[in-house]
C-alpha cells in the first residue's frame, strides 16, 4: 500500500516538474527609440523655425522633413500632429511605407521601399485631439499656442512598438 502511494506521489511530482510555462521577451529595439528621439528633436526645431520666421505653410516643412527622413523611417508608420489651438487650426500628416517587389533586368527580385503620405483628419474638442492610426485612437492634450506631437510605430516579428511624443 505504501509502495503504491509512493509511486503515485513520485508520478505527480515528476509531472509537475515537466509542466512549465515559459515566456520569451525580446529587448526593446534601442535603434527604434533613438530614431524616435531624433525625429522628435529635429521636427520641433524645424517647426519652431517655421513659426518664428513666419512661414505660411508649416505643412510643407513637415512634409519635407519626412521626405528627408524617408530612408531612416523605412519600416515605420509616422504621424505628425501640429497646429495652433488659438487659431483653431490643427493638422496631422501621416506617412507610411509601402514595400514593392520589382524585377530588375538581370531577372533577380529586389524589394523597394516606396512611401505614401498625406494629411489625415484630427478630431478635436476643447483641449483634446484624437487621431486614429492603424485602428488605435491616440489622444493628445492640447495647450494654447503651437502644439506638436508625433506617433511612430513599427511592427516587427509579431510585436508592435509605438512611441508617442
Amino acid at each position: 500500500m505504501f509502495l503504491v502511494a509512493a509511486l503515485i506521489i513520485i508520478g505527480v511530482v515528476i509531472s509537475l516538474i515537466k509542466i512549465s510555462n515559459r515566456g520569451i521577451a525580446r529587448d526593446e529595439p534601442e535603434a527604434f527609440f533613438d530614431l524616435s528621439d531624433e525625429i522628435g528633436f529635429e521636427t520641433k526645431r524645424v517647426l519652431d523655425y517655421g513659426v518664428i520666421n513666419g512661414v505660411d505653410d508649416v505643412d510643407d516643412l513637415a512634409k519635407d522633413l519626412l521626405n528627408n527622413y524617408s530612408e531612416n523611417i523605412a519600416k515605420n508608420d509616422v504621424a505628425f500632429i501640429y497646429g495652433d489651438l488659438s487659431n483653431n487650426e490643427l493638422w496631422a500628416y501621416y506617412y507610411n511605407p509601402v514595400q514593392v517587389t520589382a524585377v530588375r533586368i538581370s531577372g533577380t527580385y529586389q524589394t523597394l521601399n516606396l512611401f505614401s503620405g498625406g494629411r489625415v483628419d484630427v478630431k478635436y474638442f476643447g483641449n483634446q485631439a484624437t487621431i486614429l492610426l492603424n485602428g488605435v485612437d491616440y489622444v493628445f492634450d492640447l495647450r494654447k499656442g503651437q502644439n506638436f506631437y508625433f506617433v511612430i510605430s513599427r511592427e516587427e516579428d509579431g510585436e508592435k512598438f509605438v512611441s508617442v511624443k
